[in-house]
């Protein structure tokens, strides 16, 4: 309806402006106002904002179908969307790919962590076909047509493209998609996997392929972060929650993190993640997407148009980086104890797929500074890194404290904290009065939201059920606009160029640590405080056996550390939450030589003397005092 209404408005004011303009060439101007091309092969304009017709046939194709992307995320995605009916009963999903496979290889191959049961799964089976083809070849991409059409029988016909291909032939993929492939009768959609692209130049040379085979509303690129359960509660928490508003500023907040950690390396996969490096692999698009959604304006609609328009604003206003706004590092190998065995983490350059002498950072921090009446002096740092202590990505919004004078001056300001993954939660950190009979003693306690626990037995969906579901609905709101990445690029590029030019020597920072002390003194200067893990605190004082031998018998039962006195240890550096079973087998895997579960004083001693073999920082700030621990 939008968009007649749309061409109703130009043809009355393009006649009025032309009265005697021939037929055709009002045609070519139509065409060229709404789709950007005189032919009007792209699409025609009342299918841009169509939605998903359930009576209608609706076909998919994957090119990219026998890789990695396909087989972990993108066919269970599709199960999932199948089995919950979320799809018309006429749905085609067409893999494509230059290999030589039958359905049933590809099934094998590529269906491994489809869910469901086995029924489930052979009806998404039968949804299925393999197309193999060159994807330069526009013969093969008449043929795919061929099928498409067969497929539809005459019906209205609705395709969806998801191109996950190298850069080298994206080019062509687009164009010959766009001779052959275009939908006769309804909709035609495609969806682009990033990189999109590695500075503002290139992105410019992507962005002219994609501009001049399709509109922008026929162009949806994917950043699966978007369509993550906690990053799309963002707006609901910030605008459906008028407590959240009066202190979502400059006057209440103090600084924000932006958190990303992974606890593996490269894996041997090192030599594509050289090409890129943690800034382009994550922090220019995922994390800053992450930032967007904290720090935008309220958009005046859930619409697309009114989301990006929002975001692209907030980024204007961010200013350009260099290397005066960041920290590097690359991570080293390191031996840890694993229930008693030796293992050995190799370092960055220890992987055989990395080139010799890489200076390629493993790990960033990058302190952005926002221009705006909203965050005008609030420092946001962003950080990201391979092989460090946890697998965790997370906001953290630190308020300013109490007024140094008067009651309760000098506590430490409240902490709004939003865990994306794992153990999706939202919890806020506040000053609660301990019980007893006096007024001013305070303790930290945490107001905590988790998804698993507030919405027990309710499913949560992959990001990429809801890429390709909404892509078929025609809701550009969870994907990525060419405004915004303009100025993404802006932002990022000058600094990635000095990184490319100078080769800065990145920090090495140990594996399973928390990164370079660097960091540690940014987020220092922007307010904040040190979290140890409890790795460094324990290694941090044991040069003091007493001190140590007090905290594990107030902790321990007939002289071991059972699972409940190691969930009570590891909460004190957990911002007072319940540790995961991940992070207690982590401690076990440390300390737990004999793997029983049970940790005694001598294997305790034991692991914290193998934490001291990486412990070459001279910081030994710790945010818990020796009185907490009684």
């Amino acid at each position: 309806m939008a968009a007649a209404a749309e061409l109703t408005d130009f043809l009355r004011s393009f006649q009025q402006k032309h009265p005697e303009t021939p037929h055709d060439e009002i045609t070519k101007a139509v065409n060229t106002f709404f789709l950007g091309d005189a032919t009007g092969n792209k699409a025609h304009p009342c299918t841009l904002d169509k939605s998903l017709d359930f009576t209608e046939p609706l076909t998919f194709v994957v090119y990219g179908a026998t890789g990695d992307l396909a087989k972990k995320k993108l066919y269970p995605a599709f199960g999932e969307l199948l089995r919950f009916n979320m799809l018309p009963k006429d749905v085609l999903i067409v893999g494509y790919g230059r290999s030589k496979f039958t359905m049933e290889e590809l099934w094998a191959k590529q269906a491994v962590n489809v869910k469901g049961t086995e029924e489930e799964k052979q009806h998404l089976l039968s949804r299925c076909r393999y197309f193999q083809g060159g994807y330069d070849n526009a013969d093969d991409f008449g043929r795919l047509d061929a099928l498409i059409r067969e497929y539809a029988a005459g019906r209205p016909d609705n395709r969806v493209f998801f191109l996950s291909v190298p850069p080298t032939i994206f080019g062509v993929v687009c164009q010959t998609v766009k001779e052959k492939l275009m939908s006769p009768s309804g909709f035609t959609r495609v969806m682009i996997e990033k990189p999109f692209g590695r500075d503002a130049e290139s992105f410019a040379e992507l962005n002219k392929i994609t501009s001049g085979c399709f509109h922008e509303r026929q162009i949806y690129r994917i950043d699966h972060y978007l369509g993550k359960e906690v990053i799309m509660n963002f707006l609901t928490q910030r605008f459906a929650n008028a407590i959240f508003e009066p202190m979502w500023n400059n006057s209440c907040v103090d600084h924000v993190q932006i958190r990303w950690t992974e606890d593996l390396g490269t894996g041997g996969r090192g030599g594509y993640f050289d090409q890129f490096g943690i800034i382009r692999d994550i922090m220019q698009n995922h994390l800053l997407q992450v930032l967007m959604f904290v720090a935008m304006e309220r958009p005046d609609s859930q619409s697309g148009a009114d989301i990006i328009y929002r975001k692209t604003k907030l980024l204007k206003a961010i200013r350009t980086l260099t290397l005066n706004d960041v920290v590097l590092g690359q991570y080293t190998g390191r031996t840890f104890q694993n229930f008693g065995d030796h293992l050995e983490e190799p370092g960055y350059l220890d992987d055989p797929t990395v080139p010799k002498g890489s200076r390629t950072p493993t790990f960033a921090a990058i302190k952005f500074t926002i221009d705006n009446h909203r965050w005008r002096g609030v420092p946001f740092v962003m950080l990201a890194g391979k092989g460090l202590d946890e697998r965790m990505c997370e906001v953290r919004i630190t308020f300013k404290p109490p007024p140094e004078k008067g009651m309760y001056g000098g506590l430490e300001g409240n902490e709004l904290v939003m865990r994306i993954q794992p153990d999706e939660a939202i919890y806020f950190k506040v000053q609660t009065k301990q019980p007893g009979l006096g007024l001013g003693t305070t303790l930290p306690t945490v107001l905590d939201f988790s998804y698993k626990k507030a919405f027990e037995g309710i499913r949560i969906a992959d990001a990429y059920e809801r890429a390709f579901l909404n892509c078929a609905k025609g809701d550009q709101s969870l994907f990525v606009g060419t405004t915004e990445l303009i100025e993404a690029w802006r932002i990022f590029s000058p600094l990635l160029h000095e990184i490319d030019e100078k080769q800065p020597i990145p920090t090495p920072y140990a594996f399973g640590s928390r990164g370079p002390p660097e960091a540690d003194d940014m987020l220092r200067d922007c307010g904040a405080r040190i979290v140890v893990t409890w790795e460094e605190y324990f290694a941090q004082h044991a040069d003091s056996m007493e001190r140590l031998k007090t905290i594990f018998n107030e902790l321990a039962t007939d002289g071991v550390l059972g699972v409940a006195a190691i969930t009570k240890l590891l909460t004190k550096f957990n911002d007072g939450r319940e540790p995961s079973a991940a992070k207690i087998n982590r401690f076990l895997a440390r300390v737990d030589r004999n793997g029983d579960c049970d940790v005694s004083w001598e294997e305790f001693c034991t692991g914290i003397s193998s934490l001291l073999a990486r412990e070459d920082s001279e910081d030994d700030t710790c945010i818990i005092p020796a009185e907490e621990w009684a």
